[in-house]
């Protein structure tokens, strides 16, 4: 079998732009915008963007962690979407509308769309109209939309440091092993290692 290979028609010479002398491009003036508004930590090109300071990471819905003493810590934003059991620590998190996190979570700021069985510290918390929370909530700051489930209580909080999370995982202490212990001596035997003059019952000193 022979395979031929179909012959593309020439393209049409591009047509070239006269730019008068003085001015750019219309592209190259955005790109260099952009460019510099990334360096000063500023506006995005997309949706989601974060700042440059903070990265951001996602658990999709295919994804179920579980297990028992489980902590999550994120340093920048955490969106989640799948079933989260154990505690969250992130500097920003979104709890996607298909998301259930049982376990407490502890944010600079927190968007529930989801469920969430557990306590929430924060200092702003924002309960969308599709949000389940089950657990009390200590935030500077909480708003709820019309049509929000919320079965708790709810505690004002005004020492930031009560609601800080914890990103960075606890220091391991490691404990010292104590020294050996002296094996004692037999019976009929010093101390020292010499065997007492006298005669009778050895003493030891």
């Amino acid at each position: 079998m022979v395979f031929h290979r179909k012959t593309e028609p020439a393209a049409p010479p591009a047509k070239a732009t006269v730019v008068p002398a003085g001015q750019k491009p219309v592209a190259q003036h955005l790109a260099q915008q952009n460019m510099a508004a990334q360096m000063s930590g500023g506006y995005g090109t997309g949706p989601g963007h974060n700042s440059g300071q903070f990265e951001e990471s996602l658990i999709g819905s295919d994804l179920s962690i579980e297990g028992q003493s489980i902590t999550i810590r994120c340093k920048g934003t955490l969106r989640l979407n799948g079933n989260i059991q154990g505690d969250v620590h992130s500097r920003q998190l979104d709890v996607g509308r298909d998301a259930i996190v049982t376990g407490s979570i502890t944010a600079e700021a927190v968007d529930v769309h989801g469920r969430v069985n557990g306590a929430i510290l924060s200092n702003k918390v924002v309960l969308h109209a599709t949000a389940e929370v089950e657990g009390d909530i200590s935030a500077e700051y909480l708003s709820i939309e019309q049509g929000a489930s919320f079965d708790g209580r709810s505690r004002r909080v005004r020492d930031p440091n009560e609601i800080a999370p914890q990103t960075e995982p606890a220091a391991v202490v490691s404990i010292a092993k104590p020294a050996p212990v002296a094996a004692a001596p037999a019976y009929g035997e010093h101390f020292n290692g010499a065997a007492p003059a006298q005669n009778g019952p050895v003493t030891y000193s």
